[in-house]
């Protein structure tokens, strides 16, 4: 199978999916992973930190210099993460991160990187992210479901022929399941496809602590894996497990029941409660 992610900001492409997309690449499948934007005014600690509070002293030609510097070093840190999933194929179409709106420019240019690759199944962010507000993970998601659509018609500017993806599975983090605002209530997601990625906890702890461009590094690195995967895992009796929302239902000849519920329903308590403890992310050693 080919998989297309599609992330708001670089980070995004592995950050809530990277234990899925590390099991499909070793049962062999492809994965590529594409960033909408360069993601630094919002996640750089020179470009966001630094600059928000004024850029006096600084000329337009250093402020470009310092961002197309800032720029490499984000995208060198994502693909080492992305390397550690398996992952060698990682793009970005480099938008400015300033607003990102849902234009016809925007769809065009993932539509043409969907005929391109050909994916099965697109992943991307939740489309009523932040209370369906503007906002770019929920921007992209828009962004994606459009250029999906598109993708699969006719564009005599495009060399590659259309391409009709299968499904499109929205990666949520706990803030899409969450009304943690006034603007988000009703705009909530319900997983209804769940993967235990308890194998892939610090190979994800790892990858964030290479994010050293967003300050991820250290314990926040273990904090997010822990409250994430290892909060979510505890409901549906996992160490550590990624959420996702399916857009399209399944459809088969009989109605299935997966491994894991058929193993759980009938296991002595002292099984789970050995299991569901299982502690991973707060342990991985720290990066020198």
């Amino acid at each position: 199978m080919k998989i297309l992610v599609v992330g708001g900001h670089p980070a995004d492409v592995f950050d809530h999916c990277g234990g899925t997309l590390l099991h499909h690449t070793r049962a062999g499948d492809s994965v590529t992973c594409l960033a909408l934007t360069q993601g630094l005014r919002i996640h750089d600690e020179v470009v966001s930190e630094i600059f928000r509070f004024g850029t006096e002293g600084y000329t337009a030609e250093d402020i470009e210099r310092i961002c197309a510097e800032r720029e490499q070093i984000k995208l060198g840190e994502v693909k080492a993460a992305c390397a550690l999933f398996g992952i060698t194929d990682v793009r970005s179409l480099r938008y400015d991160d300033k607003l990102l709106l849902i234009t016809p420019e925007l769809i065009d240019a993932v539509a043409k990187v969907i005929r391109e690759v050909k994916p099965e199944l697109l992943i991307t962010h939740y489309p009523k992210s932040s209370g369906n507000t503007i906002d770019h993970h929920g921007n992209t998601a828009k962004i994606t479901i459009a250029a999906a659509a598109l993708a699969g018609t006719v564009d005599f500017e495009d060399a590659n022929p259309a391409w009709r993806v299968a499904d499109i599975a929205f990666m949520l983090n706990s803030g899409d399941m969450t009304a943690y605002d006034a603007l988000s209530i009703g705009s909530t997601a319900t997983a209804n496809d769940f993967v235990d990625v308890t194998d892939a906890a610090d190979l994800k702890v790892k990858a964030l602590d290479m994010m050293r461009s967003q300050q991820y590094q250290g314990w926040y690195a273990r904090k997010t894996v822990e409250s994430e995967g290892g909060g979510r895992g505890i409901y549906i009796h996992t160490p550590y497990c990624e959420a996702f929302m399916l857009n399209k239902p399944v459809v088969s000849d009989l109605i299935h029941i997966s491994e894991h519920w058929l193993t759980r329903a009938n296991e002595p308590e002292k099984v789970r409660m050995t299991r569901d403890h299982i502690i991973t992310a707060a342990f991985v050693p720290m990066p020198e």
